[in-house]
């Protein structure tokens, strides 16, 4: 029988990224990263914000430190729901997206990995953005 392992982790120290998508009524949250910051993924693109899941720690518990760490918004894990799963932009690692709904918009206080912020429609997606998270902002709002 062959013996298949479910969590990578350890053979790979970057394998795994999260963020959460916050959504309010029919706007998402995304957060512009910064062009200048030293071996950035993704400069100047639109994202959730997101980072690196550490090797000991849960994927969806990093998604909410991650927001957090970059927004200061504090999101109730009760509320954060898996969204979906797709290849890291450029990397060998898998992205994780959940999803969080909040009665009202709260302004994030952005850190200095992020240049601009803003709450968007479908309609008002901005550029660059991945198509993945694209496809998954359509989706979450959507629903």
């Amino acid at each position: 029988m062959m013996q298949v392992e479910d969590d990578t982790r350890k053979k790979n120290p970057n394998p795994a990224f999260s963020g959460v998508l916050i959504r309010c009524k029919n706007k998402v949250l995304l957060c512009k990263r910064r062009e200048d910051i030293p071996n950035t993924a993704l400069p100047e693109y639109w994202s959730v914000p997101a980072g690196y899941v550490e090797d000991d720690e849960d994927i969806k518990t990093a998604a909410i430190r991650e927001t957090y760490e970059e927004t200061q918004i504090q999101l109730d894990e009760k509320n954060v729901k898996f969204l979906s799963a797709f290849p890291a932009h450029g990397s060998n690692g898998i992205f994780y997206d959940y999803v969080c709904e909040v009665e009202d918009e709260i302004e994030p206080i952005i850190d200095e990995e992020h240049s601009d912020w803003g709450y968007f429609s479908v309609d008002e997606i901005p550029t660059p953005i991945t198509d993945e998270l694209k496809r998954d902002i359509i989706f979450a709002l959507n629903q």
